[in-house]
Parts: structure tokens; C-alpha cells; sequence
């Protein structure tokens, strides 16, 4: 059994980590030199978040809107919180992007959350099936090569919904979207394989073209005709923060609600208790079952490197403070993967587990 960081849940097995005499993984090192670069001052940022949201206000009166804000929602527990806690505040339109791969539990949230907050909701699809083949192409060109950098090119076709967005926004005379993105849930070691480096990794042009494009470009599989559309609209909209959205939609604002607020996870949990919310049941984790991928990916990242997601968003969670060691490693069978969700997302794209076989025996 691989050791893991004595101060963190690393494990000794993903790239790039190594330990002090004291058992202290290189992660949790540079994250005390420069503690004081990435800590987050909340009581500064909870001020700017709430004159964003006194914008918000003033812009639907002066644009003669309906909606503050609007709000993507996946069904997922951090997408479902920022809704209602945001309901609360602002007049809010909920997008939902409805993902070939969802879920079922998620099309229950969404359905249930919009009608409990008493939001409106827009639900939108990628035509000519465009997310499965994508999704198909990429799994199998990875297949051939498995790298830890493309194995994201599996949600290739999924990063475009910012477009639709913005979209959305522009039609409703929206000024803010505001969404649950969480500066804990980049994932290190994904980082990493795209050149990045230590605790202050971060997604830089640079590091993307030389890794993450010298990898994909040595990979002729990638390039399908199936990825020409979900390509350039990644590369337009990735995440919602492209220089791209920013001059065609200067008149709208992107915020990701936990950058201006710290993620207390039992405080989410109970509050979205109270609504009736739920994980999936077939799932041990409530973060990410919104999207059944995320599971054959993390099936894949244990099967490789001995670790996953979870290992990593536990990790950074300990070092921000927001839950100790011994509660992350009683909480390690969340890193458990559902073989059966497995099957299901391969059985949608008419692949099998034994499909995979070359690569989990490697």
C-alpha cells in the first residue's frame, strides 16, 4: 500500500510528489512558502461579492429585465447551493445544460430545486449528438496513448455550454452569470501533467500549448471531424473566462460564488438537506456524480496513478483549513469508484469495460 503525505492524503504514486524526512509531500511545502500569495482574504472578497450583487440589481433596472442573474445549474450539490443561496438575494434565471451523461438524480434536483426556489429554468442540448461522439472519438484516441494531459479531452464537448450562457445572458438582458466554480477543484496532478508546478499551479496559455498541445498534437486520433465544433468553442469559451467573451460580451460579468466565499462543506450539505436535495445513490461522493464521466475518469486516474480527484480536492481542503486529516481519511471510501456507473457511461457510447482493459492492466 502506497504511503501517503503525512500532513495531507497524497499518495506516494501521482506524479511529481515527493516527501520530506518528516513525511510532508512537496504539495503541502510550497503551500506554506506561499501561504500568504493563495489564502483568501473572505471578508474582503464577501464585500466585493455583495456590491457585484447591488450591480446586479441596478443593471436589471436599467436594461429593463426580468432576471439579477443567471445561474447554471447541473443538479450537482455546488451548482444547486450557489441557486438557492442566491434566490434568496436576486431575481435569478437557472440554466441547465442537459448532458447525455447526466445522472438521473440530477434531472430530480433540478427539477425540484427550480420549483422549490420558484426560479425560472432554461434547458438547452448540444445538437446532432455532438457531446457523445466527441466524447466517444476522445476516450478511444486515448486509449491508444493515455496521458494524464488529454485525458480532459473526454469533456471536450461539454466546455462549450459557456457559450450558451452568455448566450442566454445577452437574450434576457442579463448583466452577471454567476456559477460554483471552487478555486480547490483544479486538479493538481492535471495541472502538473500540463507543466505546472507545486501548490501555486495554476492554467497559463504557455503551459497549455507546450504540454497539453504538444501531447494532443502527437496523438493523430484527436483529430476528428466530431471535435472540429466542440474545439473552437472550447478554445472561445472554456469555463466562461476567455478573452474571447470578455470583447463579445462586454456588458456581462462572470463570477464563480466560491472565490469570494469559503466552501463550507457541512453547512452546504445541511442546507441543501433542507430542500431535499440528494446525491445520487449509487454513488459514495456528493461532489461531481452530476456527470457520469467524472467517474470513468477517476476510475482511470486510480487505475494509472493510484489516486483520484478526490484525493487531491481532500488535500487542498486540508491545507485551506476547511477539514482536518483524520476527516479526510475516514471519508476515503468516497474515493471509491461504482463499477456499474462505469459501464453505464461506456454502455451510452456502445463500448464495453473490456474496452479498457489494455490500459488498467498497464
Amino acid at each position: 500500500m502506497s504511503i501517503r503525505c503525512s500532513r495531507c492524503i497524497l499518495p506516494g504514486t501521482i506524479p511529481y510528489i515527493n516527501f520530506d524526512e518528516h513525511g510532508v509531500c512537496n504539495y503541502c511545502r510550497e503551500y506554506d512558502k506561499n501561504k500568504s500569495k493563495i489564502d483568501i482574504n473572505y471578508s474582503l472578497k464577501g464585500e466585493k461579492f455583495r456590491g457585484f450583487l447591488d450591480e446586479a440589481v441596478r443593471k436589471r433596472v436599467e436594461n429593463g429585465s426580468k432576471y439579477d442573474a443567471l445561474v447554471p445549474i447541473s443538479g450537482g450539490r455546488d451548482s444547486s447551493y450557489v441557486a438557492w443561496e442566491l434566490s434568496k438575494k436576486l431575481k435569478i434565471l437557472c440554466v441547465h445544460y442537459d448532458n447525455p451523461f447526466s445522472s438521473s438524480q440530477t434531472k430530480v434536483n433540478v427539477d425540484h430545486l427550480t420549483k422549490t426556489i420558484k426560479a425560472d429554468l432554461v434547458t438547452f442540448k448540444h445538437p446532432h449528438d455532438r457531446h457523445a461522439k466527441s466524447f466517444k472519438a476522445n476516450l478511444k484516441a486515448w486509449l491508444k496513448k493515455p496521458e494524464l494531459a488529454t485525458m480532459g479531452l473526454m469533456c471536450l464537448a461539454c466546455k462549450p455550454m459557456y457559450l450558451e450562457f452568455f448566450r442566454t445572458a445577452r437574450r434576457n438582458r442579463i448583466g452577471f452569470i454567476i456559477d460554483g466554480s471552487n478555486p480547490n477543484e483544479a486538479t493538481t496532478f492535471k495541472i502538473e501533467a500540463r507543466g505546472g508546478r507545486g501548490a501555486t499551479s495554476h492554467f497559463s496559455w504557455k503551459s497549455f500549448i507546450t504540454n497539453f498541445g504538444g501531447k494532443t498534437m502527437s496523438n493523430a486520433r484527436y483529430f476528428k471531424a466530431c471535435n472540429l465544433i466542440p474545439a473552437v468553442h472550447t478554445f472561445l469559451s472554456l469555463d466562461g473566462n476567455t478573452a474571447y467573451l470578455e470583447w463579445k460580451y462586454p456588458d456581462i460579468t462572470k463570477l464563480g460564488y466560491f472565490y469570494f466565499h469559503p466552501y463550507r462543506e457541512r453547512e452546504i450539505n445541511e442546507c441543501l438537506r433542507e430542500i431535499g436535495w440528494e446525491k445520487a445513490k449509487d454513488n459514495k461522493s456528493p461532489w461531481r456524480f452530476d456527470c457520469e464521466i467524472d467517474s470513468l475518469k477517476n476510475y482511470l486516474f486510480q487505475k494509472v496513478i493510484g489516486a483520484n480527484e478526490k484525493d487531491d480536492l481532500f488535500s487542498k481542503n486540508i491545507r485551506w483549513g476547511l477539514m482536518t486529516r483524520e476527516e479526510a481519511m475516514n471519508r476515503l471510501e468516497e474515493c471509491e469508484v461504482n463499477i456499474e456507473i462505469v459501464e453505464r457511461v461506456l454502455s451510452k457510447v456502445n463500448m464495453k469495460l473490456s474496452d479498457l482493459q489494455d490500459v488498467v492492466k498497464s
